[in-house]
């Protein structure tokens, strides 16, 4: 997936694909164990460091931050990686 998104106050969002096998799998089955391959959860950082558990389904990313304030790197001002 790869593409991210910035949001308010260095907010980084980031869609991931669930790989059995991948960091972002373990990451998310520590979160949620019934995660399952294939979904796709929301990697959330600050400054580099994970917000909260640093990875969220589409319903609790809508509880941290509001999707409007999302925008692609080079409308926020922001080189992409």
């Amino acid at each position: 997936m790869g593409e991210y998104l910035v949001g308010p106050d260095g907010l980084r969002v980031e869609p991931v694909q669930l790989t059995p096998g991948s960091a972002h799998w373990i990451f998310a089955r520590m979160v949620e164990p019934a995660a399952r391959p294939g979904e796709v959860w929301y990697r959330v950082t600050r400054g580099g460091a994970a917000v909260g558990g640093g990875y969220f389904q589409l319903d609790q990313l809508q509880e941290i931050v509001n999707l409007a304030d999302l925008r692609a790197p080079e409308q926020a001002g922001e080189e992409s990686a």
